[in-house]
């Protein structure tokens, strides 16, 4: 007879986190992060308690995957279902993959000629199939820019600006032109100011890709770059690489795993631009944070270069990852998830701004660049939609290395004393200046009154030290 699975005895997490680092690598282990250290046992909506009780407010959402917060009862009910009638095929055609299917393409207004979708697990595997599509469309090398994170695939840590990124030799340089462009207005290395600059940052690159189209196969984009800090571009910038892709007969690649399905506000950050990319890679929210689930959906006729059979996961559209991902639809379609989201952002927008204004600004550190004549104000609030980004980074921070190092430690102190007030967070940047909320759209308006609470005491802490 096989025993009863036992429960977890709750208590000390410091020794649960002992075991932890004793059966897992370093590469699991993310000392780096502020919010790293609590062991969690349960999650409900935007809460999660860890196993000594207490409880925290997720302002993280898993990087987006999980958008309705935890155990979502419609999503939980529609896996439920799901895993008493059918629970796996791999490869084989079943009802839930075919309408998902179906589903993204009406939802996403693609036109009938991109009429294509290709299911995968991770965003890094479905990343990997956009470009192996465009390879087989059109040869040649893979662009990317600025500070972009694609995934921790052996192929994918290649194509990825990130600082625990690494390239392992698989992937032939010379495949790929990485490019640092990408208009990062709150720290503009040329110290200037959108519209005014004429996206001056940038203008090398239109050159470059002109110069080199003959040589490039695709460019794939963050219409956001996510990982690294939801740093928001002009929108005019992606216009124009669409343009000028179009222009040259090269294929544009929107990398939406972050960005799509109600985060920024819309189904596409893409189509709220004003841009439509050849091939769309989503990912993360699409499965609900149950299932792992991600897809390319795009130009048919880029996506049927590649052979019959040649792209198949043991998971790749499961029965319950298309199950709930078609629940995932209908509430971002029907529960007003999005307009949820852009009043919550909104809401914690204003009410960091107000605490960080209420701050005295501090003089200037010896060596400092002069901020505010010769005082430093802490923090400015940025984001759209359902993001909340604080950047600690002025203009002055690119050139001065003292200023650039206050700007890091002040980000890492305020995601620190968020931390003490049990509110998760991200603290990212390509500078690591930043401070990044990303509320589930189902918070309510209590959690949401107690989140600004526990945000106004992390302020006051951070002023105290």
């Amino acid at each position: 007879m096989i025993p009863e699975q036992s429960e977890p005895v709750l208590g000390d997490g410091a020794k649960w986190l002992d075991r932890f680092r004793a059966v897992h690598p370093q590469a699991a282990c993310r000392d780096h992060d502020p919010k790293f250290g609590p062991v969690f046992v349960r999650g409900q909506g935007a809460r999660l308690w860890d196993v000594a009780g207490q409880d925290y407010l997720d302002l993280t959402c898993g990087y987006s995957a999980a958008n309705f917060g935890h155990a979502f009862a419609p999503l939980v009910a529609a896996a439920e279902r799901q895993l008493r009638q059918l629970t796996h095929l791999t490869g084989e055609p079943h009802a839930a993959r075919i309408e998902l299917a179906e589903r993204l393409i009406e939802l996403l207004e693609i036109p009938a000629r991109f009429s294509k979708v290709m299911f995968n697990v991770s965003g890094a595997r479905a990343i990997e199939t956009a470009w192996k599509a465009a390879l087989a469309y059109r040869p040649g090398k893979l662009l990317t820019l600025g500070p972009c994170f694609h995934g921790r695939s052996l192929a994918t840590s290649s194509l990825s600006n990130a600082s625990a990124s690494r390239d392992w030799g698989v992937v032939q340089r010379e495949q790929i032109v990485h490019r640092q462009e990408y208009p990062y207005c709150a720290a503009c290395v040329h110290q200037l100011s959108y519209p005014s600059c004429h996206l001056h940052c940038v203008q090398a690159l239109w050159a470059m890709i002109r110069h080199s189209a003959a040589d490039l196969s695709a460019v794939l984009v963050e219409p956001a770059i996510g990982a690294r800090g939801y740093i928001f571009p002009p929108p005019t910038f992606l216009q124009q690489l669409r343009r000028v892709t179009a222009e040259e007969g090269i294929l544009l690649i929107a990398d939406e795993v972050q960005t799509a399905l109600g985060r920024c506000g819309d189904w596409l950050l893409s189509r709220q631009q004003g841009w439509q990319p050849d091939l769309l890679v989503l990912g993360k929210s699409l499965g609900g944070g149950i299932a792992p689930l991600s897809a390319v959906v795009g130009r048919g006729d880029v996506l049927e270069c590649l052979p019959a059979g040649s792209e198949s996961e043991t998971f790749a559209g499961s029965p319950l990852a298309t199950a709930v991902a078609l629940e995932v639809l209908r509430q971002l379609q029907h529960g007003g998830w999005m307009q949820r989201g852009v009043q919550l952002g909104q809401a914690l927008r204003d009410g960091l701004a107000e605490e960080l204004a209420q701050l005295p600004a501090r003089p200037a550190e010896a060596g400092h660049a002069l901020v505010q004549g010769s005082m430093v104000q802490d923090g400015m609030v940025q984001g759209q939609a359902a993001t909340c980004i604080v950047e600690f980074a002025s203009s002055g921070a690119v050139t001065s290395e003292p200023l650039l190092h206050r700007a890091q430690r002040r980000a890492k102190q305020f995601a620190q004393a968020c931390q003490r007030q049990r509110l998760l967070v991200h603290f990212s940047g390509p500078l690591a200046t930043r401070v990044v909320l990303l509320p589930p759209l189902t918070l309510s308006d209590e959690e949401l009154s107690e989140v600004q609470r526990r945000l106004q005491r992390a302020v006051q802490q951070q002023a105290d030290e």
